[in-house]
C-alpha cells in the first residue's frame, strides 16, 4: 500500500507539507494536479484539485523523488500547501478517496525507509533524538548520530570480528595443519583491542545520559533561605511557591533549563531541619533522595556562620544586600542576593563550568540508550568467553562465541532480531515521520 500523511505539526500555520510513500505515490500526485509530467527532485507549481467532483482545493507546490533516492527508497511525493486546518483536511481527504492509498502509521515512514536500508536503527533513534532536542549539545550529537558516526564504530567491531573468524574458519577447513603461532598471537591481541574499545564506549555512558537526560543540580539548605526564589530567578517564571512560612515546599520541585547547551535539571527542594509534620518529613526524606541523584549540590545559606564547606557542593551565601560587606569573611563562598540579582551571573558561570567539568571531551560515539551499554556488555563477555577457550583444540567454540558477538553487533545496527524492538522505537514517532 501506498501511505500519506502530514509531515509539518498540526494546526494553523503558513506551509504545511504532506508526504506520500510507495508505488503509487506518483499517480497521487498526477490525481491531484491533473499534470503528468514532473521530473525527479525538482519543485512543480501546481493546482490540488478534489479526485471526485474535481473542486479546486488549494494552490502550492509538488515535489516527486523518483526511487531509491528518496527519504524511504521508495517513490516519494511532497505536497507544500498552506496551512490552514481545512486546507489540510481537504487535501488529506482528497488522497483517501485514491484506491490503494492508505493513512500512514506512526513513524512508517522510517520504518520504510530501514527497511529499505536507507538508516540503521541508530540513525532512527538518532533522529527521533534530534527532533526532541532542547539544547545546542543535545542536538549536535543527534545529527553526527544520525549521520552514522555510531553505526560506523559499531561495523567497525564487526569487520575486526568477521577477519578474526575468516581466519579460524580457515584452519577449521584445513585441520590437518595447525594455525600457525603468530597468527594466534595476532588474534588475540586483536580481541584485547577490541574489548579495550568496547569498555572505553561503555564507560562514556554517564555523559551520554547527561546530554540526553540533563544534568541534575539539587538546591537544598535550611528553611527560608531562598531556595525557591532561586529557582524562580534561575527559570526567569515562577515555578515555585515562594512564602515566608518555614516548610512551604513539601514536594521536589524540577525545571529543565539551558545552560552552556547542555540540559540542566534543578530541583528545588524542602527546607532540611528538624520537622514534626508527617508531610513535611516525606520531603526532608526526598531531598535526600535528590542530593544522592544529583550530579551537584548548591547548598544555600543567609547566614555565613553556618556555612559548612563539603565536596560536591557549591556553598552560596545569599541576601548579601543585608549584610556589611565587610562582614563577609568567607572567600570559598558564592555570595549573592536573589533580591538584586547580585552575584547571579558568577554563580551561573561557575554551574556552567561544572557542567562542562563532567561533560569534556564529548564524543560522537557517546552511548545514549540502555540497549547500546547491554548490547556492548554482551559482546564484551562473548569476547572473554572465547579467551577461556583453546583456539587450537576447540576452534568450533572458540568460533562461535565470536559469532554470538557479531550478532550482538546486528542487533545494535538491525541487521538481526529486530523486529520485536522496530515497534518500540516507532511508537514514538509522529505520523508523518
Amino acid at each position: 500500500m501506498t501511505i500519506y500523511a502530514l509531515s509539518t505539526a498540526n494546526g494553523v500555520s503558513g506551509l504545511a507539507v504532506i508526504r506520500i510513500s510507495g508505488h503509487l505515490a506518483l499517480t497521487a500526485l498526477k490525481t491531484l494536479s491533473r499534470k503528468s509530467n514532473f521530473q525527479s527532485h525538482k519543485m512543480t507549481h501546481t493546482k490540488i484539485y478534489d479526485p471526485d467532483d474535481g473542486s479546486h482545493i488549494d494552490t502550492g507546490l509538488g515535489v516527486y523523488f523518483a526511487k531509491p533516492k528518496s527519504f524511504t527508497g521508495e517513490d516519494v511525493v511532497e505536497l507544500h500547501i498552506h496551512g490552514g486546518v481545512s486546507t489540510v483536511n481537504l487535501v488529506l481527504n482528497a488522497l483517501g478517496k485514491i484506491d490503494q492509498l492508505r493513512l500512514a502509521e506512526p513513524g512508517e515512514f522510517t520504518k520504510r525507509a530501514f527497511v529499505n536500508n536507507k538508516m540503521d536503527l541508530t540513525a532512527i533513534e538518532a533522529m527521533g533524538d534530534l527532533i526532541h532536542a532542547h539544547t545546542e549539545v543535545q542536538h549536535k550529537l543527534a545529527l553526527s548520530q544520525m549521520s552514522g558516526s555510531l553505526n560506523k564504530l559499531y561495523l567497525s567491531w564487526r569487520k575486526k570480528l568477521i577477519e578474526i573468524i575468516a581466519y579460524l574458519e580457515a584452519g577449521i577447513d584445513f585441520a590437518d595443519e595447525d594455525i600457525p603461532e603468530d597468527v594466534l598471537n595476532n588474534i588475540m591481541t586483536k580481541i584485547d583491542e577490541l574489548i579495550s574499545s568496547i569498555d572505553l564506549h561503555i564507560s562514556e555512558k554517564n555523559q551520554g545520559e547527561i546530554i540526553k537526560d540533563g544534568f541534575r543540580i539539587a538546591i537544598i539548605g535550611e528553611p527560608n533561605v531562598g531556595k525557591s526564589s532561586l529557582i524562580n530567578l534561575l527559570a526567569k517564571r515562577d515555578v515555585a511557591i515562594v512564602s515566608e512560612e518555614a516548610g512551604t515546599t513539601r514536594d521536589a520541585i524540577e525545571v529543565t533549563l539551558n545552560i552552556a547547551g547542555y540540559p540542566v535539571i534543578f530541583t528545588d527542594t524542602a527546607g532540611i531541619r528538624e520537622a514534626t509534620n508527617t508531610i513535611e518529613k516525606k520531603g526532608i526524606d526526598i531531598t535526600h533522595e535528590k542530593i544522592a541523584d544529583s550530579h551537584l549540590v548548591i547548598e544555600l545559606f543567609d547566614d555565613q556562620s553556618k556555612i559548612i564547606h563539603k565536596k560536591g557542593r557549591i556553598s552560596v551565601l545569599n541576601k548579601i544586600d543585608l549584610i556589611d560587606e565587610s562582614e563577609i569573611s568567607n572567600l570559598e563562598t558564592h555570595k549573592i542576593s536573589i533580591q538584586t540579582n547580585q552575584g547571579i551571573e558568577d554563580l551561573i558561570n561557575t554551574i556552567s563550568s561544572h557542567v562542562q567539568e563532567d561533560v569534556s571531551n564529548i564524543s560522537e560515539t557517546i552511548p545514549t540508550r540502555t540497549r547500546y551499554i547491554l548490547g556492548s556488555q554482551k559482546i564484551i563477555q562473548s569476547l572473554k568467553n572465547s579467551k577461556n577457550i583453546d583456539p587450537l583444540k576447540q576452534t568450533e567454540l572458540f568460533v562461535e562465541e565470536l559469532r554470538l558477538a557479531v550478532n550482538e553487533i546486528g542487533r545494535l545496527t538491525g541487521l538481526v532480531d529486530v523486529e520485536e524492538y522496530l515497534e518500540v522505537i516507532f511508537k514514538d514517532f509522529c505520523i508523518g515521520k
